[in-house]
């Protein structure tokens, strides 16, 4: 009896929290700096790592967002795939792979530090750019999902169950992540997009980004149904 009453507490303050937790940042204040940058076929944030405002939820739930200015990093390889001839130009794609023998990654920071808000991994992404047949242009995008691929948020911060955040948990269910590349331009010339040579950039450079994202911090109303199973069938076997 008292497993189950116990049990049922758990459930009812898992269900109580918002299963769906969203990211997002606009492209960060600085003129100055960029958000990407990239040579042949590695992706990273841009030097200094940007500070963007980060900010967690969309206010659905009758809450005002969250916010945190945060430093945006990021590390990922390009792995070509097909550049296919559309009416408007050639779109060029890529599969999002390691780094340095790592995951795909990209997290928040606390400014000058090495403190984490917010961290992730990603596998099976995609990279597209539409561009001409030697070149990219101006504008990209790089997403990926637990439905084709697997992301995996880590939340550093502060629990709050408004938003479906709880501190150190890894998250569960169906997460992605989606970065919007603009105002993509050569490093040295800053002319807009940027040569390629064997299907990758040629040469070093730069864009402007933002991103938006989901991610479960807390079990589906699935899961939680089987763990209220499990709690009650363990407190039959003690009786």
């Amino acid at each position: 009896m008292k497993t189950a009453v116990m049990m049922a507490a758990v459930l009812a303050g898992i269900s109580s929290a918002q299963a769906v937790t969203t990211f997002s940042f606009a492209s960060d204040t600085d003129p100055s700096h960029f958000t990407f940058a990239g040579s042949g076929g590695n992706v990273s944030n841009g030097t200094p790592a940007p500070v963007v405002t980060l900010t967690v939820g969309n206010g659905n739930n009758g809450e005002s967002a969250l916010t945190f200015d945060v430093e945006f990093r990021t590390n990922f390889s390009l792995d070509f795939l097909a550049s296919v001839n559309q009416p408007g130009g050639t779109l060029h794609l890529y599969n999002i792979v390691g780094f340095d023998g790592q995951a795909p990654m990209f997290g928040f920071y606390v400014p000058g530090t090495n403190t984490p808000l917010l961290t992730a991994t990603f596998d099976g992404g995609i990279f597209r750019n539409l561009g001409s047949e030697g070149a990219w242009g101006t504008g990209g995008d790089a997403s990926a999902s637990d439905i084709t691929g697997q992301v995996t948020y880590t939340w550093f911060g502060a629990s709050n169950a408004n938003f479906g955040l709880v501190q150190g948990a890894s998250s569960v269910g169906v997460d992605d992540v989606v970065f919007t590349l603009t105002d993509l331009q050569n490093a040295q010339t800053h002319t807009p997009g940027v040569s390629l040579g064997n299907n990758y950039p040629s040469t070093g450079w730069v864009s402007e980004g933002s991103y938006s994202g989901t991610a479960n911090f807390v079990p589906t109303p699935g899961a939680i149904a089987l763990l209220g199973l499990g709690g009650l069938a363990v407190g039959r076997r003690r009786r």
